[in-house]
C-alpha cells in the first residue's frame, strides 16, 4: 500500500515537475483618458492628466509547454503611481493642479507562440485602485496583452525581453454623477513598454 502512495504521487507529482515558472518586470508608459463634459451650453470642462512612466512586476506558471506552444497562467502586482491632474473650464484652467493615484493587481492566463521572434497574447482581470483627494474606489475590468519578443536559448534559465502593448476591453468615458464614476473615467486607456524576465 506504501509502495502505491509513493508511485501514484510520483506520476500525479511529474507533469507539475515539467512545467516552467516565469517572473518578469514591465517598465513603460501608461496613458490616460481626458474626460469631458458640458457644464452649460457652449462650456466645456474637462479633466488632464499626464502621461505615466510605471513598473510592475509579474508571475506566471506554464500549464502546457509543448513545442512552440506555452499555455500559462499569471498574476501580477503594479505599485502606486502618481499623476498630475488639470482640470479646464472652456480651455482655461480651473483650481489647483491635483494627483490621481493608481495601482493594481491582476490575474490573467497567456499564450506564447515560441520561435525565432515570439509572440504572445492574453486576457488579465486587473482590480485596480484609484484614488484623488482621499476619494478611492476600485475598478475590476479586463484587459487585453500582446507582446512580441525574443528569449535567449539555455538549458536552465531563459532570460526574455520584448515590447509589450495592453489595453483594457471596457471603460467608463464622460460620466461625473457620482464620485465612482468621475474615478473611473480617468481610469489608463492603454500601457506600452519593454517587458522582460526569465523563465526557469
Amino acid at each position: 500500500m506504501k509502495k502505491a502512495t509513493i508511485v501514484l504521487a510520483v506520476l500525479l507529482g511529474t507533469p507539475l515537475a515539467a512545467q516552467s515558472f516565469e517572473a518578469g518586470l514591465f517598465l513603460g508608459q501608461q496613458q490616460y483618458p481626458s474626460p469631458h463634459m458640458e457644464v452649460s451650453p457652449g462650456v466645456t470642462g474637462q479633466l488632464n492628466l499626464d502621461n505615466k512612466t510605471v513598473y510592475a512586476a509579474r508571475f506566471g506558471y506554464s500549464i502546457v509547454d509543448i513545442g512552440p506552444a506555452l499555455f500559462q497562467v499569471t498574476a501580477g502586482y503594479q505599485p502606486e503611481s502618481k499623476s498630475t491632474l488639470k482640470a479646464t473650464l472652456g480651455g482655461a484652467p480651473s483650481g489647483a493642479p491635483t494627483e490621481l493615484k493608481q495601482s493594481h493587481w491582476s490575474v490573467g492566463a497567456m499564450f506564447n507562440f515560441k520561435a525565432v521572434v515570439a509572440v504572445g497574447a492574453g486576457l488579465e482581470y486587473r482590480a485596480e485602485k484609484l484614488e484623488v483627494e482621499g476619494e478611492n474606489t476600485t475598478y475590476n475590468r479586463p484587459w487585453l496583452r500582446a507582446n512580441v519578443g525574443y528569449a535567449i536559448p539555455s538549458p536552465l534559465v531563459k532570460p526574455f525581453i520584448g515590447l509589450e502593448v495592453a489595453f483594457p476591453l471596457t471603460s467608463t468615458s464622460n460620466k461625473f454623477d457620482s464620485i465612482e464614476n468621475t474615478l473611473k473615467s480617468m481610469a489608463p486607456k492603454n500601457q506600452i513598454g519593454v517587458y522582460a524576465g526569465i523563465r526557469f
